[in-house]
């Protein structure tokens, strides 16, 4: 699986999680990952159902896995404005890791890749060096570095 710059949002101005998954939908949409944003915002919000997806540090990693995806992505998105979100740290998200997987990949890529970003944000270093920057080029570097698995 690929990751670019071109997966990086940065200065995301929503207002709470069900506006950041239409500006996600939307997103994948005009990229041809999806072809209907309602079902992929619905993905999420049923996943947030089972459990909330945020973590602690600002972070949360939202993924869904359906027929409907075409390829396996993920995006990094850094919002203007921190927002609501259920963490271990009761505090608001303001980074977020969404992931987004084909059913064929849900057993194998798809938990592969949470648990390289997760894992990623158990260490300080991956965790400053993403809430500090907004360098496309340095996030770009750090977010493979976290899924070549070198954190």
């Amino acid at each position: 699986m690929e990751f670019t710059k071109n997966n990086i949002l940065l200065d995301v101005n929503v207002k709470d999680k069900i506006e950041l998954f239409h500006y996600i939908a939307q997103h994948v949409k005009d990229k041809g990952i999806i072809d209907g944003e309602s079902e992929l915002v619905e993905a999420f919000l049923e996943r947030e159902k089972e459990v909330s997806t945020g973590l602690q540090d600002s972070f949360a990693i939202p993924h869904a896995k359906a027929d409907f995806i075409k390829k396996p992505t993920i995006l990094f998105l850094k919002l203007t404005h921190p927002i609501e979100w259920e963490t271990f740290d009761d505090q608001p998200v303001s980074n977020v890791f969404a992931l987004m997987v084909p059913s064929e990949y849900k057993g194998t890529l798809h938990l592969e890749m949470i648990s390289k970003v997760a894992t990623s944000l158990l260490e300080e270093e991956f965790i400053n060096s993403v809430k500090n920057s907004s360098d496309k080029d340095e996030l770009e570097n750090q977010i493979i570095k976290a899924m070549e698995g070198a954190y």
